[in-house]
């Protein structure tokens, strides 16, 4: 039972870097092909801040759960961290641009 709810945690912090990285990817597509919707765009800019937020603690949350040693999937942890360095570098590019 317990080993559930462990995988159940790493699971969803799991989904949630999916979900920071298709975020920046939606955005970074909507802002170069210059949408004219301005309530989604009003929207976009409104959440931007809680999932950059949500995506700067989820490789420090997976980092502590591998050091305390209770993730219950290896896997699911390393492509937790994948994820969260496609973020990082998805941030930087469209920084530089």
């Amino acid at each position: 039972m317990k080993t559930d709810k462990q995988y159940r945690i790493d699971l969803w912090i799991f989904i949630g870097s999916v979900i920071v990285l298709l975020y920046l990817i939606i955005m970074n597509i909507m802002f170069d092909n210059e949408y004219n919707s301005t309530v989604l765009r009003a929207i976009m800019e409104l959440i931007t801040i809680p999932i950059f937020t949500i995506g700067a603690f989820i490789p420090l949350i997976v980092i502590f759960r591998g050091i305390t040693k209770r993730t219950e999937s290896r896997s699911l942890a390393i492509l937790t961290m994948l994820f969260s360095l496609l973020t990082g570098i998805i941030i930087g590019y469209s920084t530089l641009l």
